[in-house]
């Protein structure tokens, strides 16, 4: 079956389909070890053929493994991650083919290395598509994702093959993702410049505040609830209040209020965002006295004015990020993992605690209810029908 000619024959043919050897048998002449692995490797149970679009793509466990419109302009679009002048390029997952294939095209092009993210994705893809035009090619490098040690660079991806990679290619997974993201996350450490004087203005509590690694190895094997500000933390009330005594609270600032409302005092506070007005809102018409005794875990990027309404101590800490470079050789304060999210941090935070249990509350990262966040938050609100589905 070619590349273009995808249907259900393939679906139905896979476990003794001519094409699977011909693919195989190129693969096992010069990657032995990812050959064996393929073939024995057993195929996805959950999969399906989109036949009613533009252009047929196989589904795995509800996941199309290419665009079902343009496959060859998804391909292009992932590609174009990587510059033309690129010699020696990583590609992570194939797909359908699609991408590798694109890059071969490329006449600056001396090494493609495709890294398989799991094998039985790449298993199916071998038994419906005749890959063997870029197989076939000698600049073509395949392995698994076992055996790579660290991501390579430059490097393009199939995003269905993210989503589906198996247990074994999770590490290297995360690295990939953490890396697409990396321009998303420090954006979300705002303007350079705008930072910079945010830091300027901070160092007074810089100077006098605790340093957040005075908690790390605190408390090891403990349960911790980490509370987020999503529409069910609601929901999580009544069960976060039987067992406040027995584990640690750790609440983000969108979570506080809520929390306060139903008489729940968090130990611990996570705070990590500039934006003054949006900060303060979730505090105000609160009364932050039960509070005196919450510590407050605060990257110093957060407005002077929020740190100045904390009625209890105070702990700076700083995120992975060059912005702080300077600033922490200064005032040199422990670093939590940050990712764009405040749950990131306060998740870090309690692993480096020692944490043996984290429980998540309120952790949605989707508009549960047709809500943003929970209820009494000063961010909550109703959204409409098709963001309610995201």
């Amino acid at each position: 079956m070619r590349q273009d000619d995808l249907g259900e024959s393939g679906i139905s043919q896979m476990k003794n389909g001519d094409i699977y050897t011909q693919n195989l048998e190129v693969i096992a002449a010069r990657w032995p070890q990812v050959a064996s692995c393929l073939d024995t490797t057993e195929l996805p149970e959950e999969v399906q053929v989109s036949e009613d679009t533009p252009e047929t793509t196989l589904i795995v466990a509800g996941i199309h493994l290419s665009s079902c419109y343009d496959r060859s302009a998804e391909a292009k679009l992932q590609a174009s991650l990587v510059t033309e002048e690129s010699r020696r390029i990583w590609v992570y997952g194939f797909g359908l083919g699609d991408l590798p294939d694109q890059l071969l095209k490329r006449p600056a092009l001396q090494e493609l290395h495709v890294v398989i993210l799991n094998p039985a994705i790449a298993c199916l893809s071998l038994h419906c598509i005749d890959h063997r035009q870029w197989l076939l090619d000698s600049r073509l490098v395949i392995s698994l994702a076992t055996e790579e040690k660290k991501l390579r660079a430059p490097f393009a991806t199939v995003p269905a093959e993210l989503q589906l990679a198996d247990d074994a290619s999770a590490r290297l997974r995360d690295q990939v993702f953490l890396e697409l993201a990396t321009p998303y996350i420090n954006s979300k450490h705002g303007n350079r410049e705008q930072l910079t004087l945010r830091l300027e203005e901070n160092k007074s509590f810089l100077a006098a505040d605790g340093d957040v690694a005075s908690l790390f190895a605190t408390a090891p094997g403990q349960t911790f609830i980490v509370a987020g500000g999503g529409p069910t933390l609601s929901e999580q009330f009544g069960w976060i209040r039987e067992n406040k005594d027995k584990f640690p609270l750790v609440a983000v600032a969108t979570a506080v209020k809520p929390l306060l409302n139903e008489g729940i005092c968090p130990d611990y506070v996570l705070v990590i965002d500039e934006a003054r007005e949006a900060v303060t809102a979730l505090f105000s018409d609160c009364e932050l006295g039960p509070l005196a005794d919450t510590a407050l875990v605060y990257f110093p990027r957060v407005a002077a004015e929020v740190l100045q309404l904390w009625p209890g101590p105070r702990l700076a800490a700083y995120a992975d990020h060059p912005a702080y470079q300077k600033v922490s050789d200064e005032y040199p304060k422990g670093v939590l993992f940050s990712s764009g999210s405040v749950l990131h941090p306060a998740v870090d935070l309690v692993v480096q605690m020692g944490a043996g249990r984290v429980v998540l509350c309120g952790a949605d990262f989707a508009y549960i209810g047709g809500l943003t966040h929970v209820s009494g938050s000063a961010h909550s609100r109703v959204c409409g029908e098709d963001a309610s589905r995201h």
